[in-house]
């Protein structure tokens, strides 16, 4: 029954940004991911500045530092899906990224990506492969994306160096009469290589700001559109879907088409 429910949303393109469990085979190798190990306890408040707030988290058995931000983007929940959708669009937004492409869609919520990050001069750049994943969630207004470092035998050969992503998550939630979005954004990575990690922290502790604020940036252009199918979804327009969709629900919803 829900399949065939779920056929009435149309076809749609891949949504982007998330994991889920164990993939294999020509897809990869994932490891589980919704058991998070970030969590919400010990988050330690590193600055309230130009709206957005950040934090920082110790990890246990992990050199890594976590970090974590919250803004109010003001642009309905559909548009900030939008942007963090459109891989062909990424370049513009994402700090220091110069290159981003999807490497396989699985399905309307779930897709392998790379993406390319420049570093400075004295070092070497690096990329990243991962497993996105996506929920949908009506009663929570909330869109939720999960990602995480996987294979992928589409990846590009590389001469940097890969880094790890090893959690990461958005969550988006529309607020009051759907005008303006909090995005929280959280990441775990680690950028391998011979840097030191007491640096590598140092360095990523602007990672939600500079991730919240080109969101900011990327929301206002005039020719970056909603999905149209998403907003009607989380209107509750659309009948017989589940309250909640993720993409083991069926593998062409159309809530993320313009």
């Amino acid at each position: 029954m829900i399949t065939k429910n779920l056929k009435k949303l149309g076809s749609m393109g891949l949504f982007a940004l998330g994991f889920w469990a164990s993939v294999t085979g020509m897809t990869g190798v994932l490891t589980p991911v919704h058991a998070t190990v970030l969590g919400e306890d010990g988050w330690e408040e590193i600055y309230n500045e130009d709206g957005i707030r950040g934090w920082r988290k110790e990890v246990p058995g992990s050199p890594m530092i976590a970090f974590r931000g919250e803004a109010i983007v003001d642009a309905h929940v559909s548009k900030v899906a939008q942007v963090l959708a459109d891989s062909s669009r990424k370049t513009e937004w994402i700090h220091r990224c110069v290159k981003a492409q999807t490497l396989e869609e699985v399905s309307d919520l779930e897709r392998f990506e790379y993406n390319h990050t420049a570093m400075p001069a004295i070092l070497t750049d690096r990329d990243f492969v991962f497993h996105a994943k996506v929920e949908l969630d009506r009663p929570k207004q909330q869109v939720r994306i999960f990602f995480q470092s996987a294979d992928h035998p589409n990846a590009p050969k590389t001469n940097n160096v890969r880094g790890r992503l090893i959690e990461s998550r958005y969550i988006l939630t529309s607020m009051g009469d759907g005008s303006k979005t909090k995005a929280l954004v959280e990441i775990h990575a680690d950028p391998m290589g011979s840097v030191p990690k007491w640096l590598v922290n140092i360095f990523q502790k602007a990672w939600p700001k500079n991730t919240l604020t080109g969101i900011r940036k990327q929301v206002a252009k005039s020719d970056v559109q909603e999905l149209s199918r998403l907003r009607e979804f989380m209107a509750g327009k659309i009948k017989g879907v589940p309250d909640v969709v993720t993409s083991k629900d069926a593998l062409k919803l159309g809530l993320l088409k313009k």
